[in-house]
């Protein structure tokens, strides 16, 4: 990137904030999607570890969290 690409970044920043704003939420929300791809990774090791009643339930929440967490950042990228 020039300087000066580098400054008009810059200046559109001060000019509508905004655009900070949206990049922040975006990180955020890919931070939120690493987790969520984290939790389901430590269930399945949980799950390999301790055998028990709640093994297919906390299972599938884990994937339909992973799954909402996708689709909100989806819908982030589309509607920011």
């Amino acid at each position: 990137m020039t300087p000066e690409g580098i400054i008009q970044f810059f200046t559109s920043i001060a000019n509508n904030p905004w655009i900070l704003v949206k990049f922040l939420v975006l990180i955020g929300l890919g931070l939120y999607l690493a987790f969520a791809v984290i939790v389901v990774r430590q269930v399945k090791l949980m799950s390999r570890t301790l055998n028990g009643l709640f093994d297919i339930p906390l299972r599938l929440f884990s994937l339909i969290h992973l799954v909402a967490a996708i689709g909100v950042f989806i819908l982030a990228l589309t509607v920011l």
